[in-house]
């Protein structure tokens, strides 16, 4: 069983990314710069150049070129404890079953650990998966071919809707039957020190999650849309009316796939 690290990026200009993320193990990374090029570094790192844009295709290209037994998603602002990645094996090794498995992080800013994200070790499933982001993720790549899995092109950074796309899809692995787990074992340290998408908790990004909800949840969206409501007052302050106000824009909007600055019409 072999594994391959899966890291979506911009903006470089070789393989050393690999290096910077203590990252040993087979590695591709999907770099989105403007231009078209391919490199590889000794054939343990791959990476694929495009002028393309979007989080959601840079994952997809991750995705074809990954040849691994289990395929781990990464973010480049991510620094690996065990650069051979050997636990996350280890951990299908302990559920054979398993198609889908999500780790632990730790959340840094200037270097220091403000959040501990753990896990405890036992079954998920969809209503206590979306906690979890892809870059917590490792899945089977059997499971992706035979599923046909894919990230969506209308949600996250340099997408129409900003957010969202790991939300969705989790819910196409839970849709396509898939068994998740959760697990103890920490990958590393994610750099909370600047995001190159997220801008604040302002009209925009609410109703870009109305928009999520409406596409991951088509029938129970006025109802899954309280639990992120709740959730994004609990963390930003904002009062649920607001949330409510621009989610349910977004709802509306994704009906028409109408990004937000074409959402006048709602006002």
């Amino acid at each position: 069983m072999e594994l391959e690290v899966l890291v979506v990026t911009m903006g470089q200009e070789d393989c050393s990314l690999a290096d910077k993320m203590n990252l040993k193990c087979r590695t591709v990374i999907a770099n989105q710069c403007g231009r078209w090029g391919y490199a590889e570094d000794h054939g343990r790192v791959r990476m694929l150049s495009s002028d393309t844009v979007g989080v959601g295709t840079n994952r997809n290209f991750t995705l074809q070129l990954a040849t691994a037994d289990i395929l781990l998603f990464a973010d480049d602002d991510i620094t690996y404890y065990d650069s051979s990645m050997e636990p996350v094996l280890e951990a299908f090794r302990q559920f054979p079953k398993a198609d889908v498995i999500f780790f632990g992080i730790d959340m840094t800013r200037e270097g220091k650990v403000f959040d501990k994200r753990r896990n405890k070790v036992r079954r998920v499933h969809l209503w206590n998966a979306l906690r979890y982001g892809a870059a917590r993720m490792a899945i089977r790549r059997e499971a992706v071919i035979k599923h046909r899995l894919s990230f969506s092109t209308l949600f996250g950074g340099g997408c129409p809707y900003g957010s969202g796309e790991d939300t969705v899809f989790i819910r196409d692995c839970f849709r396509a039957g898939l068994r998740a787990y959760s697990h103890d074992y920490v990958l590393g340290a994610c750099a909370k020190d600047s995001s190159t998408w997220f801008s604040g908790y302002h009209d925009k990004y609410f109703y870009d999650w109305g928009a999520t909800v409406a596409c991951a949840f088509p029938k129970g969206k006025h109802f899954i849309k309280w639990y992120f409501a709740l959730k994004f007052r609990k963390k930003t302050g904002v009062p649920v009316r607001s949330i409510f106000r621009q989610m349910n824009r977004g709802i509306r909007g994704y009906q028409k796939l109408q990004p937000y600055s074409q959402e006048e019409k709602y006002v």
